[in-house]
């Protein structure tokens, strides 16, 4: 009987305890007052797009967008903004969130300094500040986070640090990111990060680093737990290698563009350790002596290796198909010659990108690189390659995105009904020869991005076919061929993304009829053709945001429309050697960024427009026209870059401006 009044009891109290946490749960349903008032000052306080500013409204801040709250407490624990392009400058309301763990605003346009007072936001595991355009110096306050595991100031901002004693104060920081912050005058960077234990990730690019006295640090705690270090982009000599011979966790190594030198050899040593994980390194761009490449045996488990622009010469070493796991290997812009390096590298079956462009290699195009069946980018433009290409080359590159034999004296065989393996995004073929025919077997890569085939001996007019293939040509260069016939008379329904069409080149070819409206491009060159017609329809149908546009040596006729300031990012505009006629228009005048006007070998007749606004104007020729009237007095007193200016043969009188 007691044992059943207890029991009833008990179910009592308990049922009363959870109606009591209910109450209390739907009572601090919304966020806490303090802190909704903290997040709208902070909202009020920065440029917000007009679809972020109708969510942060109502009593409910936990449910605004980039808010995330305890589920008990309710309180304010992450604010993640990052890639909203948010503005103005970061308010110190933010550091009325006391409760903080996350602030992630990475990405966005934030401007000013950074608040001291996030330095006392001590529950943050994650400050990411980086991609803004922050000012001043970094807050040695931060130092005070404690629990930060994980900090982001780098890229775009403009922060210095004079020291990073701080820093030595985030014993639990893992990963830290402060590249492109002046550190010049931080002379104690290396000792104050050498003494944060678990430091797993460090980023230093463009810092400014200059060499240390490696002597004054004799022990780097992050030698144990660094996994990934990159120094790309500073003034670092060779003696740094030392410091990092006990890193036996290292995996990523990126010291790009510094000054390391000597043997590359003897750099190589200094990073081999007895117990080596060492996956990517990236050693290009540093004045190394000139020598063939060096044993990497001592790095079993590497997958990308760069050294481009080191000053590599062959033989290449046999021993480098050892290198079983190797993925990525650039030896671009060195002196590599002969046929040998191509051969041996083909041996190393693992890897996915290939770039030896800018080097010295001839011979053929081996067969043997249909062992590498995984390759997914192949570069080797500009080299003294010679021979033919032909489906036995390339049937077993399934894979292959990237193909690029730029400046080559390579010839396609490929036969018209082969249907290659591969989808190309991009294809780099400028003098080879692909001629004389259009190449057929591009009707098959649906997905190119990038063509060139300039200079490749193609007399012939463009197929059908290539007008409809669903792709988004956004780099398009067919120059220097013997291209004829006209071209398609619309090109704007062409299945493109307007906003990553970048250049289009049809210059020095046959081709002839009627300019057709052209999709939306940044650059347009048309040259030395022999297109006919006027520009009649060019302010309704080209791209405003045309920065360079060469119609010149064709066979155009007839008067410039008037509307040329609604181009205003035009930096080059060449009409020359056509048969324009009429006044020269007074739009013209209104591009502010022009720099390179050519209007010369018309017919253009009357007195040349007030060009007082184009303030950049360096080169402006209006010779051998019917251009007549008093050298305007602005030509001198207002175009201050102008170093070129052309005015020969035209019917002008009166005196020179001085």
């Amino acid at each position: 009987m007691i044992h059943c009044v207890f029991h009833f009891l008990f179910c009592i109290v308990a049922i009363l305890c959870i109606g009591l946490l209910c109450a209390e749960s739907i009572g601090m349903n919304k966020c806490v007052e303090t802190e909704r008032i903290a997040l709208l000052k902070f909202r009020d306080a920065i440029n917000l797009n007009r679809e972020f500013n109708s969510s942060w409204k109502g009593e409910e801040c936990c449910k605004w967008e980039g808010i995330l709250c305890d589920n008990f407490t309710h309180h304010v624990t992450s604010l993640h903004l990052l890639f909203f392009g948010f503005g103005g400058k970061l308010d110190s309301s933010i550091c009325e969130l006391k409760h903080l763990t996350y602030l992630n605003l990475n990405d966005n346009q934030f401007e000013g300094k950074i608040p001291k007072c996030i330095g006392s936001l001590g529950n943050l595991i994650e400050l990411d500040l980086g991609g803004n355009y922050f000012v001043g110096v970094i807050p040695p306050s931060l130092g005070n986070l404690s629990n930060l595991q994980t900090l982001d100031l780098g890229v775009f901002n403009y922060l210095t640090a004079n020291d990073l004693e701080w820093l030595s104060h985030l014993s639990n920081l893992r990963y830290l990111d402060l590249s492109y912050v002046n550190l010049t005058l931080a002379v104690d960077w290396l000792s104050s990060i050498s003494k944060i234990p678990y430091l797993s990730e460090l980023y230093l690019y463009g810092c400014g680093l200059h060499q240390v006295n490696l002597e004054s640090i004799p022990l780097l705690n992050t030698s144990i737990s660094l996994k990934s270090l990159g120094l790309k982009d500073n003034e670092l000599q060779s003696s740094i290698l030392k410091s990092f011979r006990n890193m036996s966790q290292l995996q990523d190594l990126n010291l790009n563009s510094n000054q390391l030198s000597g043997k590359l050899s003897d750099n190589i040593q200094q990073l081999c350790t007895t117990k080596n994980d060492l996956r990517n390194l990236d050693l290009s761009n540093n004045p190394f002596k000139v020598m063939s490449l060096p044993d990497f045996s001592c790095f079993p488990f590497l997958e990308t290796l760069s050294l481009r622009n080191t000053n590599v010469v062959g033989p290449f070493p046999k021993s480098f198909v050892h290198l079983s796991s190797l993925s990525s290997l650039d030896l671009g812009f060195n002196q590599l010659n002969g046929s040998q390096p191509l051969f041996e590298i083909t041996k190393l079956v693992s890897l996915k990108t290939l770039y030896l462009s800018h080097n010295n290699l001839s011979g053929p195009f081996p067969h043997t690189i249909g062992q590498l069946s995984d390759l997914n980018e192949l570069r080797l433009s500009s080299n003294k390659l010679n021979g033919t290409i032909n489906e036995t080359h390339l049937s077993n590159l399934s894979e292959l995105k990237y193909f690029d034999v730029n400046q080559n004296s390579l010839s396609f065989n490929l036969s018209s009904n082969w249907v290659p393996p591969f989808k190309l995004e991009k294809l780099h073929a400028s003098s080879c020869t692909l001629g004389p025919k259009f190449p057929l077997w591009l009707k098959h890569q649906r997905w190119l991005t990038d063509i060139n085939i300039s200079n490749c001996g193609i007399s012939d007019s463009f197929p059908k076919w290539f007008w409809n293939l669903p792709s988004s040509l956004r780099y398009l260069d067919v120059s220097h061929n013997k291209l004829n016939g006209p071209l398609p008379k619309s090109l704007q329904s062409l299945n493109v993304n307007y906003e990553d069409i970048w250049v289009w080149d049809f210059s020095f070819n046959n081709l002839n009829g009627l300019l057709p409206p052209f999709p939306k491009l940044y650059a347009l060159f048309l040259s030395n053709n022999m297109f006919t017609g006027t520009l009649s329809s060019f302010c309704s149908s080209s791209s405003q945001r045309l920065i360079n546009l060469d119609l010149s040596s064709n066979m155009l006729v007839g008067p410039l429309p008037d509307c040329w300031e609604k181009f205003q990012s035009l930096i080059v505009l060449n009409l020359a050697e056509n048969n324009f006629s009429g006044k020269v228009p007074k739009s013209l005048g209104a591009l502010g960024q022009i720099e390179s006007l050519h209007l010369n070998n018309n017919n253009f007749s009357g007195e040349i427009p007030s060009l007082i606004l184009c303030q950049k104007l360096k080169l402006i020729d209006v010779g051998d026209n019917n251009l007549q009237g008093s050298l305007p007095m602005w030509l001198g007193h207002h175009l201050h870059q102008l170093i070129v200016l052309r005015l020969r043969a035209n019917k002008f009188q009166g005196s020179i401006p001085t």
